[in-house]
Protein backbone atom coordinates (compact mmCIF):
# COMPACT_ATOMS: atom_id res chain seq x y z
CA UNK A 1 0.00 0.00 0.00
CA UNK A 2 1.14 3.31 -1.09
CA UNK A 3 1.71 6.19 1.22
CA UNK A 4 -1.37 7.89 -0.02
CA UNK A 5 -2.72 4.94 1.00
CA UNK A 6 -1.86 4.27 3.63
CA UNK A 7 -2.73 8.35 4.87
CA UNK A 8 -6.27 7.19 3.81
CA UNK A 9 -5.90 4.31 6.35
CA UNK A 10 -4.54 5.97 9.20
CA UNK A 11 -7.06 8.78 8.36
CA UNK A 12 -10.25 6.53 8.94
CA UNK A 13 -9.06 5.15 11.88
CA UNK A 14 -8.28 8.36 13.48
CA UNK A 15 -12.08 9.48 12.57
CA UNK A 16 -13.46 6.43 14.12
CA UNK A 17 -11.27 6.76 17.30
CA UNK A 18 -12.05 10.29 17.84
CA UNK A 19 -15.98 9.98 17.13
CA UNK A 20 -16.19 7.08 20.16
CA UNK A 21 -15.01 9.80 22.43
CA UNK A 22 -13.08 13.24 22.76
CA UNK A 23 -9.36 12.74 22.07
CA UNK A 24 -6.73 14.71 22.29
CA UNK A 25 -3.98 15.73 19.73
CA UNK A 26 -1.48 14.05 21.61
CA UNK A 27 -3.51 10.31 21.98
CA UNK A 28 -3.59 10.43 18.61
CA UNK A 29 -0.18 11.46 17.53
CA UNK A 30 0.97 8.45 20.02
CA UNK A 31 -1.38 6.12 18.13
CA UNK A 32 -0.36 7.04 14.91
CA UNK A 33 3.15 6.85 15.97
CA UNK A 34 2.70 3.32 16.94
CA UNK A 35 1.25 1.96 13.92
CA UNK A 36 4.61 3.83 12.23
CA UNK A 37 3.71 6.80 10.78
CA UNK A 38 6.12 9.55 10.42
CA UNK A 39 6.11 13.09 11.61
CA UNK A 40 4.53 14.30 8.66
CA UNK A 41 2.21 11.31 7.85
CA UNK A 42 0.96 12.38 11.54
CA UNK A 43 0.96 16.26 10.98
CA UNK A 44 -1.24 15.80 7.52
CA UNK A 45 -3.63 13.25 9.22
CA UNK A 46 -4.05 16.33 12.10
CA UNK A 47 -4.65 18.53 10.36
CA UNK A 48 -7.52 16.54 8.48
CA UNK A 49 -8.87 15.61 11.64
CA UNK A 50 -8.83 19.29 13.52
CA UNK A 51 -10.25 20.25 9.51
CA UNK A 52 -13.32 17.66 9.58
CA UNK A 53 -13.75 18.53 13.64
CA UNK A 54 -12.98 15.40 14.93
CA UNK A 55 -10.32 16.73 16.92
CA UNK A 56 -10.45 19.92 19.10
CA UNK A 57 -8.61 20.40 21.75
CA UNK A 58 -10.82 23.09 23.63
CA UNK A 59 -13.50 20.65 23.82
CA UNK A 60 -11.21 17.76 24.81
CA UNK A 61 -9.93 19.97 28.03
CA UNK A 62 -13.84 20.92 28.74
CA UNK A 63 -14.99 17.06 28.25
CA UNK A 64 -12.39 15.68 30.23
CA UNK A 65 -12.31 18.21 33.12
CA UNK A 66 -16.33 17.81 33.20
CA UNK A 67 -16.02 13.59 33.18
CA UNK A 68 -13.00 13.76 35.40
CA UNK A 69 -14.89 16.51 38.07
CA UNK A 70 -18.38 14.57 37.91
CA UNK A 71 -17.82 10.88 37.27
CA UNK A 72 -14.60 10.14 39.32
CA UNK A 73 -15.04 13.47 41.66
CA UNK A 74 -10.66 14.48 41.09
CA UNK A 75 -10.15 17.78 42.27
CA UNK A 76 -8.95 20.55 40.41
CA UNK A 77 -4.88 19.82 40.41
CA UNK A 78 -5.57 16.59 39.22
CA UNK A 79 -7.35 17.32 36.37
CA UNK A 80 -4.83 19.69 35.95
CA UNK A 81 -2.28 17.17 36.05
CA UNK A 82 -4.18 14.82 33.51
CA UNK A 83 -4.64 17.58 31.09
CA UNK A 84 -1.07 18.42 31.44
CA UNK A 85 -0.13 15.14 30.41
CA UNK A 86 -2.10 15.12 27.45
CA UNK A 87 0.02 18.46 26.48
CA UNK A 88 -2.87 20.43 26.20
CA UNK A 89 -2.21 24.17 26.44
CA UNK A 90 -2.16 26.13 29.90
CA UNK A 91 -4.92 28.44 28.50
CA UNK A 92 -7.05 26.08 28.02
CA UNK A 93 -6.55 24.01 31.03
CA UNK A 94 -7.22 27.14 32.54
CA UNK A 95 -10.49 27.47 30.88
CA UNK A 96 -11.29 23.75 31.55
CA UNK A 97 -11.02 23.97 35.24
CA UNK A 98 -13.00 27.01 35.56
CA UNK A 99 -15.73 25.37 34.02
CA UNK A 100 -16.44 23.22 37.45
CA UNK A 101 -18.18 25.00 40.02
CA UNK A 102 -16.89 25.83 43.30
CA UNK A 103 -19.96 24.51 45.19
CA UNK A 104 -19.04 20.99 42.93
CA UNK A 105 -15.95 21.22 44.58
CA UNK A 106 -16.76 21.34 47.76
CA UNK A 107 -19.65 19.13 47.51
CA UNK A 108 -17.15 16.76 45.99
CA UNK A 109 -14.30 17.77 49.02
CA UNK A 110 -17.31 16.63 51.59
CA UNK A 111 -18.18 13.17 50.37
CA UNK A 112 -14.62 11.93 50.03
CA UNK A 113 -13.85 13.38 53.31
CA UNK A 114 -16.41 11.45 54.92
CA UNK A 115 -16.07 8.07 53.02
CA UNK A 116 -12.55 8.69 54.30
CA UNK A 117 -13.57 9.41 57.65
CA UNK A 118 -16.08 6.91 57.97
CA UNK A 119 -12.98 4.15 56.73
CA UNK A 120 -10.52 5.13 59.81
CA UNK A 121 -13.63 4.69 62.48
CA UNK A 122 -11.13 2.60 64.53
CA UNK A 123 -8.40 4.97 64.07
CA UNK A 124 -8.02 7.04 67.26
CA UNK A 125 -8.49 10.82 66.76
CA UNK A 126 -5.77 12.94 66.62
CA UNK A 127 -3.40 14.28 64.53
CA UNK A 128 -2.02 11.02 62.94
CA UNK A 129 -5.63 10.52 61.42
CA UNK A 130 -5.95 13.74 60.36
CA UNK A 131 -2.85 13.83 58.52
CA UNK A 132 -4.12 10.35 56.71
CA UNK A 133 -7.23 12.33 55.73
CA UNK A 134 -5.46 15.29 54.71
CA UNK A 135 -3.01 12.74 52.25
CA UNK A 136 -6.13 11.13 50.66
CA UNK A 137 -8.13 14.50 50.42
CA UNK A 138 -4.72 15.91 48.42
CA UNK A 139 -4.31 12.42 46.83
CA UNK A 140 -7.72 13.38 45.30
CA UNK A 141 -6.50 16.58 43.90
CA UNK A 142 -8.12 19.53 45.85
CA UNK A 143 -6.06 21.96 47.00
CA UNK A 144 -4.41 22.05 50.39
CA UNK A 145 -6.41 25.56 51.54
CA UNK A 146 -9.59 23.68 50.91
CA UNK A 147 -8.59 20.65 52.62
CA UNK A 148 -7.38 22.23 55.48
CA UNK A 149 -10.84 23.92 55.70
CA UNK A 150 -12.63 20.93 55.66
CA UNK A 151 -10.93 18.65 57.55
CA UNK A 152 -10.36 21.52 60.48
CA UNK A 153 -14.54 22.39 60.13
Amino acid sequence: MGNVGMLQKWTIEMERFCAYQERSEYEVRVKLAKRGASEADINTVLSKLIEQNFLNQSRFALAYAQGKSSIKRWGPQKIKAGLMAHKVTPSLINEAINSISGEEQVAQLNQWFKKKEASLVNEPQGPKKEAKIIRFLLSKGFPLALVLEVVKA
